[in-house]
């Protein structure tokens, strides 16, 4: 599959650089997540300079969305030159966020600076004091340049381990779960010969992953032969057959798939920024 087809089908990370915690709080990355969404704050410290933040990011995840807040103060910066050269970088989409009148300059300010910085392919973000129009304007950019690509919801890829036991025509199952998201999981079903038929349904399907557990009715959706694999993709379903988790489970769900995704890839960065120590 190519990269382009990876976009699509999986969607961009995206990284707020150095934002002012008013105004995006990191309360709206999980929200943003829920919305297929996958966004990251990284800020400035005096372990790290950001511009090797910034490098380590682009090595590691080099067709994510960067958007800059050219309001921060950070010791030896020049937002100009830097987005310029950071613009340069193929597969990279480069924004910027800004606060509404600041300095007193008005918006103004902020547009003739933008101008300079020649054009960006993420566009510039105004916000202002009020925080759920801050995360409106975000969201709405974020959809418009295509962050969320075909997929809907952010999936999380299982540990080695993990489990999905539920029993089919009298007989008891134990699947290795690969992935999941809030409304469908991949497992595999391993060497059998048991017949299941698309759009069979299971009860009470306990998947096991992380620590994390949860029990849900389930319909076959899909499946496919992969070398030694017999892949099954489900959907959850709710105990009168209507389509995805009750909203209780769909929340705690949600907010495990963020805690594993968010794990994942920021320990991934802060060894890399770690590395990169002055």
């Amino acid at each position: 599959m190519g990269k382009k087809s990876d976009i699509e089908l999986f969607g961009r990370k995206t990284f707020f650089i150095s934002p002012e915690k008013d105004s995006v709080p990191e309360e709206f990355l999980e929200e943003f997540m829920a919305s297929g969404l996958e966004t990251y704050i990284v800020n400035d410290d005096t372990s790290c300079p950001m511009t090797a933040k910034v490098e380590e990011i682009m090595k590691m995840f080099p067709e994510s969305i960067l958007i800059f807040n050219i309001d921060s103060k950070i010791a030896g910066m020049d937002w100009e030159s830097f987005l310029k050269t950071v613009n340069k970088r193929q597969g990279m989409m480069v924004g910027i966020m800004y606060g509404r009148g600041r300095s007193g300059a008005g918006d103004e300010e902020a547009k003739s600076q933008l101008e300079r910085m020649g054009k960006l392919s993420a566009g510039a973000i105004p916000l202002g004091a009020d925080k759920e129009e801050n995360k409106r304007l975000i969201k709405e950019t974020l959809l418009k340049i295509g962050a969320r690509g075909r997929r809907n919801l952010v999936r999380a890829a299982c540990k080695s381990g993990s489990s999905v036991r539920f029993s089919h025509g009298g007989k008891d199952f134990s699947a290795r779960l690969m992935d999941i998201n809030v409304t469908h999981f991949l497992c595999d079903i391993g060497p059998t010969s048991e017949k299941f038929d698309i759009f069979e349904k299971i009860r009470d399907a306990d998947l096991k992953f992380d620590g994390f557990s949860i029990k849900s009715d389930a319909v076959l959706i899909m499946k496919r032969k992969s070398n030694e694999e017999n892949l099954f993709i489900f959907m959850f379903i709710k105990p009168d057959g209507t389509p995805d988790l009750e909203k209780d489970k769909e929340n705690l769900l949600n907010k495990e798939i963020y805690s594993l995704v968010m794990k994942k890839n920021m320990t991934a960065l802060k060894a890399a920024f770690a590395a990169r120590k002055n």
